[in-house]
């Protein structure tokens, strides 16, 4: 099987594939798939991610687009500090793409960063947007899910840089959260953690 006939199927499945779909796909062995998976790569077509993961494309993808294929079959979106550098309101970049997840907390390093992925409750899940760059938690999402998980691990507020906030910000949407919470000591622990990161925040 030539690599651009394999490219034209391959690419119909994409962007992220697993070794497993491309077996499928181009009715392969697991094995004969990987081995023309790595021609791709060669070729510049296509770029191995992680054990049995690949992104089809001459383009070296952005780690964001790649997030919910790591925890699947668990949804997740990019969140915490991730999502406040993507939104303009830290100037740091994190050293880690943050995630959440439905699925377990774990760290999974990837040829394209190291992903760390928090577990969130079923009922404190939601609230991202899809863009460009894959789902990422808006930014009042992306506030609550990090001073949650502060609360769960550490039990008390988590230092964060100086906020500036976008000029919709709307406070009420992380109240609808911390509402959802259904232990009310991490409820608490939860707004002061909000609470404190606002307080040094701008517009």
């Amino acid at each position: 099987m030539s690599l651009l006939s394999t490219y034209s199927t391959l690419d119909r499945l994409g962007p992220v594939v697993s070794t497993a779909e491309a077996a499928a796909a181009l009715r392969r062995t697991t094995s004969s798939a990987s081995r023309l998976l790595r021609g791709l790569e060669g070729a510049g077509s296509a770029h191995h991610v992680r054990a049995g993961l690949w992104v089809i494309g001459p383009n070296q993808p952005d780690p964001f687009t790649i997030a919910g294929e790591l925890t699947r079959p668990h949804p997740a979106y990019v969140s915490f500090l991730s999502a406040l550098n993507h939104h303009g309101m830290i100037d740091q970049i994190p050293r880690e793409i943050s995630v959440a997840s439905l699925g377990r907390a774990q760290v999974i390093r990837t040829s394209l960063g190291t992903f760390s992925v928090h577990h969130l409750p079923p009922g404190l899940f939601g609230a991202w947007q899809e863009t460009e760059r894959g789902s990422v938690a808006t930014p009042e999402k992306a506030l609550f899910d990090l001073a949650y998980v502060s609360a769960v691990h550490s039990g008390r507020p988590r230092k964060v840089p100086e906020l500036e906030l976008p000029a919709d910000f709307d406070r009420k949407a992380i109240d609808w959260w911390i509402e959802r919470i259904e232990s009310g000591r991490l409820a608490t622990m939860t707004r002061l953690g909000i609470d404190q990161m606002l307080a040094r925040a701008t517009r």
